[in-house]
């Protein structure tokens, strides 16, 4: 399944319909759309101009105007890419109890509000050790975060490891699982085709 490219505006749609990812090349969209990928959800990849971002019929998707923003089959507006994330999770049905549900918000959260503001802030000079040291220890005895398939708590983790290494040359040798991992993550086709670009 590739995202679905098309499309500028934003307009009501029927129920059973796919969702709409609203975003542009080079943002987090590529997080959500890496998501969709691995989950095999059906979307439509929207990709907007200031102009349409600005408008009133986008800010009942987004009300900050922002980026990436989702429209249910329903309606209904989402936005913040980790809700994004978990909304496709739960839509594709592997969030199936509200403690897997819990789990992987709990990843996706620390990801969107913890790691990369951290990573952001200091340009990728933090303490990785506070940082990276407990997830390599979770990662000593698992393939992935949640057990031994990959899920929205990967996907949510490691888009921000790579960004780190990307735009601040982050070194995670220290980290011998989180490099492996890595590695893991970087052999995914979906992984090569959305968050780097194809």
């Amino acid at each position: 399944m590739k995202p679905n490219r098309r499309g500028s505006a934003v307009s009501v749609r029927a129920a059973g319909d796919p969702p709409s990812i609203y975003g542009s090349p080079g943002s987090r969209t590529q997080i959500v759309e890496w998501l969709a990928l691995e989950l095999g959800q059906d979307i439509k990849s929207v990709n907007l101009n200031r102009a349409i971002m600005s408008s009133p019929e986008y800010r009942d998707v987004h009300p900050f105007g922002k980026i990436p923003a989702c429209k249910a089959a329903d309606g209904t507006g989402i936005f913040e890419s980790g809700a994004i994330m978990l909304y496709l999770a739960d839509l594709a049905g592997s969030l199936p109890t509200p403690e897997a549900r819990g789990e992987a918000a709990a990843w996706v959260i620390w990801a969107n509000a913890t790691m990369w503001p951290a990573l952001e802030a200091s340009r990728g000079k933090c303490n990785l050790e506070n940082l990276f040291g407990p997830v390599d220890a979770i990662l000593a005895d698992k393939a992935w975060l949640l057990g031994s398939e990959l899920s929205v708590a990967d996907v949510a983790v490691a888009s921000y490891i790579k960004y780190g290494q990307l735009f601040f040359r982050m070194d995670i040798k220290a980290f011998p699982n989180v490099v492996r991992y890595m590695e893991q993550v970087e052999q995914r086709e979906a992984f090569q085709s959305t968050v780097m670009g194809g």
